[in-house]
């Protein structure tokens, strides 16, 4: 099973009340300065920053969101975790 993890080097911190995510300098090659993240995404984050696989987030985010579809919480999730991979944000490992 897929494991994730957040990059080092790459901070949650909270700018006039929205959510960002910041790299530091020596990974501005790799990936994005910042990008502004909602609340979702923050919780995931917060998971994701001890290593998480799919399953994981998603019985997070059902327990967290209970009222929600599971079906569009999973698909939402795998959107959310390609969004991250393709930014250099998040690390998948095999």
């Amino acid at each position: 099973m897929k494991q994730y993890k957040t990059r080092p080097g790459v901070v949650l911190t909270t700018i006039a009340g929205q959510y960002v995510l910041v790299a530091v300098k020596s990974l501005q090659d790799i990936c994005p300065f910042s990008a502004q993240i909602n609340e979702t995404t923050a919780f995931c984050w917060r998971i994701l920053e001890q290593g998480a696989t799919l399953q994981t987030l998603t019985d997070a985010l059902q327990k967290e969101y209970a009222n929600e579809d599971p079906e569009e919480l999973s698909s939402d999730l795998a959107e959310l975790l390609g969004q991250l991979i393709h930014a250099n944000y998040l690390i998948e490992e095999k």
